[in-house]
């Protein structure tokens, strides 16, 4: 049985159904200052999200179950999470176990990163038009995989592809092995520990995608609580965020193939980008986010730039 704070006492007694629990749920998250920017964007759809997917009920047909009375076991279990999620300041992505990305449920938990990434969306449209065949690709990487939500949606675009997730975090590979298992891919996705390219040594591939660490010293300092239940090792990278984004465009013509392409998000770091890397020719893609989120680059150009 869940402890419940004194505070919450009152909800137990005098909230009979969904509507009612849903109703103080919005109420609770409101006067919590709460930060949304792990899935559902307002109070109303945390709240909803949170309550139906605890319940294991469709959130898409909540309005169906709003008069559904809720057992005692239920209401406790539910006002507990509440709790969490308002006091605690706990994503409810880490609440649940559970996060969807382009209507993919994923496990999740606190060792890895709770999944979002633009590049997700590029990989509902099979990265057209930058790639024209997706029957046609070989080979994906993906670097940073923290999950391993973005490598699962590659193989579901690329049917015929050798995909593999790279992490320098043991705990979160941990996390994409549940995943991996979860959609039936332990023979055709490959995680491998190490820190980017590391252990990929004298391998190339067709398509490099990446929703790296790119967070700033000073914007780390001012992240809103939710994100510090996230392992740092996933978003610190330095005074300008580039830490790891550098090394992975540095490095990445000698994993690409003849006519590979790299796909990296950056979060707001364009200027940074291309302050670094001033004269190489890259692409901001269009995202929900904006036209400033994530970059391609060809293998052909990157291999040009850093020979000279």
């Amino acid at each position: 049985m869940y402890e419940v704070a004194p505070l919450l006492d009152d909800p137990i007694h005098n909230l009979k159904t969904i509507r009612d629990l849903y109703r103080w749920a919005v109420t609770e998250m409101e006067n919590a200052n709460l930060s949304y920017g792990h899935g559902s964007p307002t109070s109303t759809e945390d709240a909803s999200f949170l309550i139906c997917r605890a319940l294991k009920l469709p959130f898409e047909r909540f309005d169906m179950f709003l008069d559904a009375a809720l057992t005692h076991n239920e209401l406790v279990r539910l006002v507990h999470l509440i709790d969490r999620r308002v006091h605690d300041k706990t994503p409810t992505a880490y609440l649940l176990k559970e996060a969807w990305l382009t209507g993919h449920r994923f496990y999740i938990d606190e060792r890895a990163l709770i999944p979002r990434s633009y590049i997700a969306e590029l990989l509902e449209e099979d990265l057209a038009p930058w790639v024209a065949d997706p029957e046609a690709v070989g080979s994906v990487l993906d670097l940073c995989t923290g999950s391993g939500c973005l490598a699962i949606l590659a193989k579901g675009c690329f049917p015929h592809a050798a995909v593999t997730g790279s992490d320098i975090s043991a705990d979160a590979l941990e996390v994409a092995k549940i995943n991996r298992r979860d959609y039936d891919l332990d023979d055709e996705l490959e995680l491998v520990q190490g820190d980017l390219y590391e252990n990929l040594q004298g391998r190339k591939f067709d398509v490099i995608i990446s929703n790296p660490p790119y967070v700033t010293t000073r914007s780390m300092d001012a992240l809103p609580e939710e994100y510090r239940h996230e392992p740092s090792l996933a978003l610190a990278a330095g005074e300008d965020g580039m830490d790891v984004v550098e090394r992975i465009v540095s490095e990445a013509a000698d994993h690409l193939t003849e006519d590979g392409i790299l796909i990296v998000e950056v979060g707001d770091g364009l200027e940074a980008v291309e302050s670094l890397f001033p004269d190489l020719p890259i692409t901001w893609l269009s995202v929900s986010g904006g036209d400033d989120q994530v970059f391609l680059a060809h293998a052909k150009d990157l291999r040009e730039y850093f020979r000279n």
